[in-house]
């Protein structure tokens, strides 16, 4: 039995696919998904992050702890014009927008390396899901950690401890945005 011939779409064909107007994109339902950066200050890294917000459809993008300057370079250069379509706000402190979002009803959950961590696949996640992510030195601060309801670890089995927080925030954003998916389809007739 022979294999099936797949064919291969070109990738510049699918990038340049047409989108719908901005103004249909903005009201499109967005994932129960918010984004809290903690102390994130590198411009690439926010830039990326944005892209993947915007990619995975989460529902808003919060900055804290660090000044943000859309017309960074780096971060222009990473987000590729999500910044101007991805929903976001600034805060003083991720701790302000954790308590925030913990008085809307998210459940609040933070990639870091803790006692009580939990792998990616564990965390049962109850929707709407607010995942924090912290800055390229320090990580989530404790005080954030200490208000969450789960800790998720990425495992690390190379000679590093850590990886980069956008590389972190694609593989817990994308299970998660997978999930979300499948909490808010109807059940199959």
């Amino acid at each position: 039995m022979s294999e099936p011939t797949r064919r291969l779409v070109s990738p510049t064909t699918e990038l340049r696919r047409s989108k719908c107007d901005r103004d249909a994109f903005a009201a499109m339902p967005r994932l129960p998904i918010r984004v809290v950066l903690d102390r994130v200050t590198q411009a690439y890294n926010i830039g990326a992050i944005f892209r993947l917000c915007d990619a995975m459809l989460a529902e808003r993008l919060v900055i804290a702890g660090a000044e943000v300057d859309l017309r960074k370079r780096n971060l222009g250069q990473a987000a590729c014009g999500t910044q101007f379509w991805t929903p976001w706000s600034q805060e003083n402190s991720a701790v302000e927008a954790v308590i925030a979002a913990k008085a809307d009803g998210y459940q609040i959950a933070a990639v870091e390396l803790a006692s009580n961590s939990v792998r990616p696949e564990a965390f049962m996640a109850k929707f709407p899901v607010c995942l924090v992510l912290g800055g390229e030195f320090d990580g989530v601060s404790q005080q954030v950690v200490d208000l969450c309801d789960a800790v998720i670890e990425i495992p690390m089995r190379g000679m590093a401890n850590s990886i980069n927080v956008s590389t972190a925030a694609a593989i817990v954003l994308y299970d998660l945005s997978r999930r979300a998916e499948a909490a808010l389809s109807p059940p199959p007739e």
